[in-house]
């Protein structure tokens, strides 16, 4: 069922603050932030994917709209945006971290779709690297 996220040894990095603010804000273990920005974009704010996902937390153009992020390259508002969109996976999901992960990866529809973590090869590592 659920899962630990391993955590994170020592500090999280430069964006330490912003990650802790994002997880309380929004009723998240920083470790999970932090892994899922370490997963998404290697900690580079000015990452841009094939796919047109954005900064840290790799936001769709969509998505960060969505959760009212207007710089995706600026650190504090990706964060921000990438923990409100973790916190609403959460709420979907009970809080169940594996069901959090794959709806941040594959999209909430797809994990309702397949009743779980669907079978997208993508999906299913992603989830596993960060557990």
């Amino acid at each position: 069922m659920g899962g630990m996220i391993q955590p994170i040894a020592g500090p999280l990095g430069p964006y330490d603050d912003y990650i802790r603010q994002a997880s309380e804000q929004y009723g998240l273990d920083p470790n999970m932030l932090h892994a899922v920005i370490q997963q998404e974009s290697g900690m580079n704010p000015n990452a841009v994917s094939p796919k047109g996902a954005m900064g840290l937390g790799q936001l769709m153009p969509g998505t960060a709209q969505d959760m009212g992020v207007t710089d995706p390259f600026n650190p504090a508002q990706n964060i921000g945006g990438t923990g409100k969109y973790l916190g609403q996976m959460g709420d979907m999901f009970g809080h169940d971290p594996r069901m959090m992960l794959a709806g941040y990866n594959a999209g909430p529809g797809n994990v309702q779709k397949y009743g779980g973590i669907p079978p997208f090869d993508e999906t299913q590592n992603y989830v596993q690297s960060i557990m």
